[in-house]
């Protein structure tokens, strides 16, 4: 009976406590930090904006008749050091353009939004230029050229807005 007095005590003191940390709980008008919802701020480039860019610039590049799938990917979605990327099938006339998440851009916030227009209209004109016959083992000249066009595309649409 004596060995078992010490574990009644431990047993009664444990209950106690239980019970003072659920009364006190109970009372507790604040809700705890993790029992608030997240809010997360609002993406800076959303895949409406993407698709707005890419039915513009079909138009423009005239490749309208193609049906043009626009996904914001993660970085590890993407060729090693790409902001974006296209793959394309000519049967079908289907391509889809991924472009890199705003959250794992080492760019300024203000830089985003911009770089990833000119990052579809880029790809874009790599479909534009899908059915040339292109090395492969040279696509450093192909990527120079797109990088050119795209660059003096965008710019030239800025100078009218303005």
């Amino acid at each position: 009976m004596r060995a078992l007095a010490p574990l009644f005590s431990i047993l009664a003191l444990s209950c106690g406590l239980a019970q003072s940390t659920k009364t006190t709980a109970s009372r507790t008008t604040e809700p705890s930090p993790l029992s608030r919802p997240l809010i997360a701020p609002a993406p800076l480039v959303t895949e409406d904006m993407v698709n707005g860019w890419i039915r513009v610039w079909q138009k423009r590049l005239g490749l309208e008749d193609w049906k043009v799938e626009a996904k914001i990917v993660r970085i590890w979605e993407l060729p090693q050091n790409a902001v974006a990327n296209i793959h394309w099938s000519i049967p079908a006339r289907k391509a889809t353009v991924k472009v890199l998440n705003s959250v794992d851009s080492t760019l300024k916030k203000n830089e985003i939004v911009d770089d990833t227009e000119l990052s579809v209209v880029h790809e874009l004109v790599h479909l534009s230029m899908a059915k040339l016959p292109l090395d492969p083992n040279h696509t450093e000249q192909e990527e120079e050229t797109v990088k050119r066009i795209s660059t003096a595309l965008l710019a030239l649409d800025k100078a009218e807005k303005h």
